[in-house]
């Protein structure tokens, strides 16, 4: 197998791309550095409602925990109501508990 007289040789193509200007995940960040950068998860700059969230919240404990015992489900009820930044009185929490074990 000879090599001799292929137009192709010495040329770099980086993956095969054609020798389009495409940059390494490397460059650019060193390109961007400085620049406006996202800094927050993107779920974060969201802007649910907070009865959004609550859905949200319910829907998905409903799903990791809804079979469980009451005070299970209000304990993580509470967790992820914190976390979403929805602050719920005991009563409003007991209620969404209920909802989530359908009763």
């Amino acid at each position: 197998m000879s090599t001799t007289g292929n137009a192709n040789e010495g040329v770099d193509h980086h993956g095969q791309d054609g020798g389009s200007d495409a940059l390494t995940a490397g460059e650019a960040q060193r390109e961007m550095a400085g620049q406006a950068e996202q800094d927050r998860p993107a779920m974060s700059q969201n802007n649910a409602s907070d009865m959004d969230k609550i859905a949200g919240v319910v829907a998905q404990t409903r799903v990791d925990v809804g079979g469980k015992d009451h005070e299970s489900i209000v304990h993580v009820l509470r967790q992820r109501l914190e976390q979403a930044g929805v602050p719920l009185t005991g009563t409003d929490v007991d209620e969404l508990a209920r909802q989530v074990r359908g009763a």
